[in-house]
Formats: C-alpha cells, structure tokens, sequence
C-alpha cells in the first residue's frame, strides 16, 4: 500500500523528485512534497549549504553549490559531504543519481544560470562573518559584477542565524551601487534566519521551524514562498527598509 502511495505521489509531481529517504533498515523519512522546480545556486559548501542545497535538490530544484575551495567542491561532486550526517550522505547519493546538483567554483556562471542565490555561510566561522561587511565583501562583489550583464531579475537570499540591519544596508546598498540596478524592481533581497546543526543538518533544515523572512519586495516573497513549498513552517514577512 505504502508503495503504490509513494508511485502515485512520483508519478503526481514528476520523477526528478524524492519522495522519500531510508538511511536505516528500519527506518524512512517521508520528505515534504514541492509543486514547484526552481534553479538555485547556494553559495558555500560548509555544513548549511551542502544540507540546503542537497535538500532542495532531492525536492526537484536544480541546484548548483558554489565554493571557492576546489577540494570542497570535488568532494561533493563524488558524492562526500562535509560531516557524518549519514542522512545527508545517503539522500546525496539518491539526488545525484537524479542529476539535480552539481557543484562548482564558478560563481559568475551559477548566477547566470539560476533564478536565485542562496548565501550559506557557516562552519569554521563563516555564519559569524554573514554579520562581517569586511569579509562578505569579496562575495557582494561578485555577485554585483556578474548581476550588472544580467536583464533578468534575480533573488539574493542571505541565510544566517540573526539579522541585522547594517548587513542589509550593506549588501543592498553596494549592489545597487556596483549594479546601477535598483534593489525590488531588478533584484530582490531576502534574509532567513538559519541554523543546521552539524550531524542534524538536513533534519533541521526539514524541520525548519516558523520564521520571519526579511523581503525586499512581493516577488521575493513569492520566489521564497516556492522555494519552501511543501514544508510544513509559517512564513512571515517583513519588509526590507533601505536606510
């Protein structure tokens, strides 16, 4: 019975998705069920960003993870992640036999190529620089460089533990800068609180509890709204204030 309701939920929402994971004999979890398919580049292959963008590519997202660490990078391309959360490891294994992620040092191309980008920054002190306008420099550069070719609007979504307004300002007011483009009408802007646990990470980011979501727009928060379709948390949102 079990299996004729997991074919028909395959065959209802496409087979690019994984309906459910077993990482032990006994046991499976049954994963939250999205309507939609978005291409999506996640920025840092630290503890978060590997649970955020493996657990978005087994929903049906096309996901490429981004790192300036080469060795990071190939590691998750065969199939390693960065602890021993063994059900990260095993729905890896599931989403690249799916074709649904591949990682790549090549930031510039991943944003060309996807309708948002996720900033999960996290591990060996990267959560904490998310806060650091110093160090979250280099990454706003980059994305801005590449955004100020791009004629199609694009989603920036900061992902950390707190928020802050100075972080906002900064990430926002320096795109539009570098850009000339202007923040709600060529790009969005969005900050959600994160925090994965190592060893727990996909199952926190599975069990995401209600939150409140920074926009800077209404089409970011419908973009954010497709992004965490099928998961069973609120979202609330305020709105992003240029300062």
């Amino acid at each position: 019975m079990c299996n004729t309701f997991f074919q028909f939920l395959i065959d209802l929402y496409g087979l690019n998705k994984i309906v459910t994971i077993s990482y032990d004999q006994n046991i499976s979890q049954l994963l939250p069920i999205s309507r939609y398919s978005l291409k999506i580049n996640v920025v840092g292959l630290g503890t978060a960003g590997a649970a955020a963008g493996i657990g978005l590519a087994a929903l049906g997202q096309k996901v490429i993870a981004v790192d300036h660490d080469q060795r990071k990078v190939n590691a998750s391309n065969r199939g390693r992640v960065p602890d021993e959360d063994l059900k990260l490891k095993t729905l890896l294994t599931q989403v690249r036999k799916l074709n649904n992620m591949v990682a790549s040092c090549d930031l510039q191309h991943a944003i060309l190529s996807t309708d948002l980008t996720m900033i999960c920054l996290d591990g060996s002190g990267i959560q904490k620089i998310a806060d650091d306008s110093d160090n979250m420099t280099p990454i706003v550069e980059q994305i801005s460089a590449t955004l100020r070719s791009n004629q199609d609007f694009h989603l920036i979504v900061v992902c950390q533990p707190t928020t802050h307004a100075d972080t906002h300002n900064f990430i926002g007011t320096d795109i539009e800068q570098i850009t000339g483009k202007t923040l709600g009408k060529d790009f969005g802007l969005c900050f959600i609180p994160l925090v994965l646990r190592e060893q727990r990470a996909l199952s926190d980011f599975y069990a995401l509890p209600n939150m409140t979501v920074t926009a800077s727009d209404t089409r970011s928060e419908n973009l954010i709204g497709k992004l965490f379709n099928g998961f069973n948390h609120k979202i609330k949102y305020t709105r992003y204030i240029k300062m």
